[in-house]
């Protein structure tokens, strides 16, 4: 029998057997990602069930055991199709929009170059080029054809199911793309004149003999501000049935001397955990909603349908995006501006006010700092931009 703990950063898999006199055994199993953790305990329990491995055994190690199982299987991939269809299978822990982006950009190249049937080993150069490089297409586009097409191919080296790496060349030959998550980014002086735009709608609302109380949307203001200063994910505040992790619950929610102080995050999408300070904007709204929103136990949504239809279901997250595109319109505000837009703008706000990368990457969950380093750039080009006005 096996299952996974949690000590300190990092995840172990704990061996019993009663068998062997309730023997019990621990061993590291090197990550700090509960995802990967639990695949690699469901192997190793597959594995002791098949009488393969002793988890008992001097000098067990569970880490080395799974590397030489993995380096000793053989793929079965004849096909370029055979091997797409690999490929999806290793990204099956992305979100279901995630798995649709890497099956256009495949299917297009699958299809232009008329590969289904033909051997990984045939792709050549001029394939990934007959797309990426194709006429009529943005830069954008040709660097999102890129990005996929990479992410598939890197997938069949380390498989070794092909030898030659193309994408350090076609790279060199792939234009500069223009930062554009500027217009995306609502400022605080927008964000104020659309909370003003709501409450202003309620009142008049509130005036009319058919107003429902049970139909007020408590849930907008607590929940954009929680992307605007948590920098939280579209789904990490709001709901997604095809996302495990998706919905903030009363157990994201850390009190200290009986006051709101922190949310926390399990991995979702960045695969990291965190913890994210709260500041007194953002507590304002949330301690008003939860006055509303009343007691909730931790495995409560925090934001729920108090009326209609969907009374007691969580907020889903396309409803929070119509609406905020709604206000906006109403309120006179840039409809380029969007959700993830905001969580653009809390992690240059963190960074402007003076937080390290490394700091601003903990707390927006990135993957890697690298993904951080990419908002100095923003905050550099509105330095630019204050010293040019001073001439």
């Amino acid at each position: 029998m096996a299952f996974l703990i949690k000590r300190g950063k990092y995840y172990y898999v704990n061996f019993y057997s009663e068998e062997l006199g309730k023997k019990n055994v621990r061993k590291s199993l090197g990550t700090r990602h509960k995802d990967v953790a639990q695949k690699m305990v469901t192997e190793l329990e597959k594995l002791d069930s098949l009488g393969k491995i002793n988890p008992f055994s001097k000098g067990f190690n569970p880490k080395k055991v799974l590397q030489r199982k993995t380096s000793n299987e053989t793929t079965d991939c004849n096909t370029v199709s055979e091997s797409i269809e690999l490929f999806y299978k290793s990204k099956n822990h992305l979100s279901p929009a995630t798995i649709g982006a890497y099956q256009r950009a495949l299917d297009h190249f699958v299809e232009l170059n008329e590969l289904s049937d033909v051997p990984p080993t045939n792709v050549l150069s001029y394939h990934f080029e007959n797309v990426i490089f194709k006429k009529g297409i943005t830069s954008a586009t040709r660097h999102y054809y890129f990005r996929h097409f990479r992410s598939w191919w890197k997938f069949l080296l380390k498989k070794n199911i092909v030898e030659k790496d193309y994408f350090p060349m076609l790279k060199q030959d792939l234009p500069r793309i223009r930062e554009n998550t500027r217009p995306k980014m609502i400022s605080e002086e927008e964000l104020g004149i659309l909370f003003k735009k709501f409450d202003e709608e309620l009142a008049r609302k509130k005036e009319l003999p058919e107003f429902d109380p049970n139909l007020v949307q408590h849930w907008f203001k607590p929940i954009v501000a929680l992307y605007f200063y948590g920098g939280l994910r579209k789904h990490e505040a709001a709901y997604d049935p095809e996302l495990s992790y998706s919905g903030l619950k009363g157990e994201n929610l850390i009190y200290e001397d009986g006051e709101l102080s922190y949310i926390s995050l399990p991995p979702t999408k960045g695969r990291k955990e965190r913890l994210i300070p709260i500041i007194n904007e953002l507590k304002k709204e949330l301690d008003a909603h939860l006055k509303v929103r009343g007691k909730i136990s931790p495995s409560d949504y925090v934001f729920i349908y108090t009326g209609g239809n969907t009374k007691g279901q969580p907020v889903r997250g396309m409803r929070v995006y119509r609406e905020f595109k709604r206000y906006c319109k109403e309120a006179g505000i840039p409809t380029s501006r969007t959700l993830h837009g905001m969580r653009h703008q809390a992690v240059t706000t963190w960074i402007e006010k003076g937080f390290h990368t490394a700091e601003a990457s903990y707390m927006a969950g990135h993957s890697s700092q690298k993904v951080t380093e990419k908002y100095t750039h923003l905050t550099v080009k509105r330095l630019k931009d204050k010293m040019k006005a001073l001439s």
